[in-house]
């Protein structure tokens, strides 16, 4: 899936380069963890930990204006989530799962220009596709869940093709953590309520501006 979404960026960048306004951006960042926590009762509970650690990405990026922009970006996250659930009085299991998630994601952005700064701030809505492995099983599901979040950031123009950006981003999907998703591969699941994950990250990336 990696290679086809680089290739189709690839080939709209191939095609659209005698636009000033078209624009290729790379992005790196740390995202942080974030926990989850389903309480149904005493002998049926999960929780654990979708851990941080760098999250990268890639869009196309097209100014309608110097005011306003539309983006499709490809962001991904490779990690692991350790977890502890129960169900029944005795059935108690932990798992370090082994997590993927890939956004695909249209952001629309308010542009500021002042001197070689351009800051800008969006909203962003699209696709969470989760791959998850339980490693102790042997077994994997994947998932594809709506998803939305916002950013802000600046991209400071070194020359007028290049820019480097500063940007702090979240991301959110619901039913993204938990119920039968995960716990469904360990037997009979009595609380199969999902939690919402939330990715916070702060970093930034390059931009290179396409055509004359």
């Amino acid at each position: 899936m990696k290679k086809v979404l680089i290739s189709a960026v690839l080939f709209v960048a191939s095609i659209c380069t005698v636009s000033a306004q078209l624009r290729l951006n790379f992005y790196g960042a740390y995202v942080f963890d974030d926990g989850f926590d389903v309480f149904g009762d005493a002998n049926n509970y999960y929780n654990g930990k979708v851990k941080g650690g760098f999250q990268w990405g890639g869009g196309l990026q097209y100014a309608f204006s110097p005011n306003s922009s539309a983006e499709l970006m490809y962001i991904n996250h490779s990690t692991n989530a350790p977890a502890t659930f129960k169900f029944g009085n005795n059935n108690v299991r932990t798992e370090d799962f082994n997590v993927n998630l890939n956004y695909i994601m249209l952001s629309g952005d308010g542009l500021y220009q002042k001197g070689k700064a351009e800051g800008y701030a969006g909203l962003m809505l699209g696709v969470l596709i989760s791959d998850v492995e339980a490693p102790s099983v042997g077994k994997s599901a994947s998932n594809t869940y709506f998803a939305w979040g916002g950013r802000l950031g600046t991209t400071v123009w070194t020359s007028s093709k290049f820019g480097i950006k500063l940007q702090a981003e979240i991301l959110s999907s619901s039913k993204a953590t938990g119920g039968d998703y995960y716990w469904s591969w360990y037997g009979p699941i009595y609380l199969s309520t999902y939690s919402t994950l939330w990715q916070f990250s702060l970093g930034g990336g390059l931009a290179l501006k396409l055509g004359k």
